[in-house]
């Protein structure tokens, strides 16, 4: 996996999550949705960054969420785009990531999210 990519890429979310908040007229950077977001985001890139070849799956499971509910939330937005780049390239990169089932109801509880 190219670590430096999917680094990269977590970064314009980020922006992307930043700009959506200023530009959107219906969403406020402390709703649950934009926090989950970015947290999940820094989390993959704290996990990329430290043990790129072994992501905790809970991480990948939030992301996971986080890329359903870009369709939901962020529709038509770049963000949208943005997240979607980081799930494709987990979905192409880490073969487990297909299987993973999402935290839905879990989120947000245990750790590390």
């Amino acid at each position: 996996m190219d670590a430096n990519k999917l680094i990269a890429l977590i970064n314009i979310a980020l922006i992307e999550t930043n700009n959506f908040v200023i530009e959107s007229k219906y969403f406020q950077g402390d709703e649950e949705i934009i926090v989950n977001t970015k947290k999940a985001l820094n989390l993959l890139r704290q996990e990329v960054e430290h043990q790129p070849n072994n992501i905790n799956k809970r991480v990948l499971r939030a992301l996971h969420d986080i890329g359903v509910a870009s369709f939901k939330y962020f529709e038509n937005w770049p963000l949208e785009d943005a997240i979607n780049n980081v799930t494709e390239m987990l979905y192409n990169e880490i073969p487990e990531y297909k299987d993973l089932r999402p935290l839905r109801m879990d989120f947000g509880k245990g750790n590390p999210i």
